[in-house]
């Protein structure tokens, strides 16, 4: 059972409150407990939150507000259900910030992944003992595994993400959107109306999605205007829905389920490979049965690597700052070759754009690699090969970022 909760400080500690949960071990304690770590030393808060925002430019951080919901297990799916609403295009504002798998080990999972939740951490732990980075071992895992995080909204705009929560097949969405419901209720002694969003993620059904960018420009940054087709795992999805500025239209749930496809990370080996299309043909047998007797359950088998169809809407600055945070060679290889690359291509038709796009080291002539993830390894292959100093064109340093990666299908389904 999801557990939702109201907590109210200063915006500096909940803000600190998020970058603990974004790296804190499950292990450590739950949220509440990492909010009265934060409240205990408050000036240690705020100076973690205020180096943030100016060392690594994390400014969702100056988005938090005096009041949030902290939600502790919730499954991945409901997770990614729940981000997918928050955006400009779809009309709700907010800021959050939800545990990463790609540098904590997720450690459990929802009753309804069953047999198959622990099947795949088994497989995850294999991966990662061999040496697959945990960012890319997550794609072995499926929907039904737990996550927790933390979100600050105006009450109307918790009113309508609670509205289009309820209105969903999934008992958890409910239960959330539910308890978020009471607790504006109680905390704002507001009864507001009801509000639909423009758009909503569906469970059922099938929609047609044409390959294809349609990108319109007037002169002026703001006058930009993009559609764009894209094609790329959950796991992806869960970065990019994140961004809170473009609205991401994926196909219902159960179409993902029926096609099949899964995304396979470069860095899995052989060895790797094999276990995870034996896991995916379990999923998608678990899926297909669940779909059958029209159970919306079955979207807790979908493992983070299968692959999505999408339509991305994006407007102004938000399709180049998309450009800049999502080409970079540090950011993930799969959101760069599908989201960040394949923008910056369109972008740089215009010549009067072609210097406020794209990676830092082709804007400002200059890059510092940061550190990714705790580590130290140099990851950006362009920075390897000419310091952060690229002298080249931006399409040659696009062809250097390009990562390519495979696809297996599991069939008759």
């Amino acid at each position: 059972m999801v557990k939702v909760n109201f907590i109210e400080d200063e915006p500096a500690i909940l803000a600190a409150v998020g970058v603990k949960i974004s790296q804190a071990p499950f292990e450590n304690g739950n949220i509440k407990d990492i909010y009265e770590e934060c409240k205990a030393d408050k000036k240690k808060s705020r100076e973690l939150v205020n180096m943030i925002m100016k060392k690594n430019e994390h400014l969702i951080l100056g988005d938090f507000l005096s009041c949030a919901i902290i939600l502790e297990d919730m499954s991945r799916l409901s997770a990614v259900y729940f981000w997918r609403n928050v955006n400009a295009n779809n009309l709700v504002f907010g800021a959050g910030i939800e545990a990463s798998f790609r540098v904590i080990k997720p450690n459990r999972y929802n009753e309804a992944a069953g047999d198959l939740g622990k099947a795949a951490f088994e497989i995850y732990e294999k991966a990662v003992n061999s040496g697959v980075p945990a960012q890319d071992a997550r794609y072995i895992l499926p929907e039904g595994t737990l996550t927790r995080m933390i979100f600050s909204a105006p009450p109307r705009h918790l009113g309508k993400l609670a509205s289009s929560l309820k209105n969903t097949p999934l008992p958890e969405l409910k239960e959330i959107g539910e308890k978020i419901e009471t607790l504006i209720n109680e905390k704002f002694k507001l009864d507001l109306p009801y509000e639909e969003l423009p758009s909503k993620w569906k469970f059922w059904g099938k929609e047609k999605i044409k390959d294809e960018i349609f990108l319109d420009y007037r002169e002026k940054n703001h006058s930009l205007s993009m559609d764009m087709a894209v094609k790329g795992s959950l796991a992806m999805y869960g970065q990019l829905v994140r961004q809170r500025q473009i609205l991401c239209d994926i196909e219902p749930l159960e179409e993902i389920a029926k096609s099949g496809i899964f995304v396979i990370p470069p860095s899995f080996p052989e060895e790797i490979k094999k276990d995870y299309k034996k896991i995916a043909d379990l999923a998608c047998k678990k899926q297909i049965e669940f779909i059958k007797r029209q159970d919306p359950n079955f979207a807790y088998f979908l493992l983070l690597g299968q692959r999505a169809k999408s339509m991305i809407y994006g407007k102004g600055f938000q399709i180049i700052e998309m450009s800049k945070a999502r080409s970079e060679g540090v950011a993930q290889w799969e959101i760069r070759n599908a989201v960040g690359i394949p923008i910056t291509r369109e972008l740089a038709k215009y010549k009067e754009l072609i210097k406020k796009i794209g990676p830092r080291c082709w804007r400002e002539g200059q890059c510092k690699e940061p550190q990714t993830f705790k580590t130290k390894n140099n990851i950006c292959k362009a920075f390897s090969q000419a310091g952060g100093n690229w002298k080249e064109s931006l399409e040659e340093l696009l062809e250097v970022l390009e990562e390519p990666y495979e696809t297996f299908v599991i069939k008759n389904l």
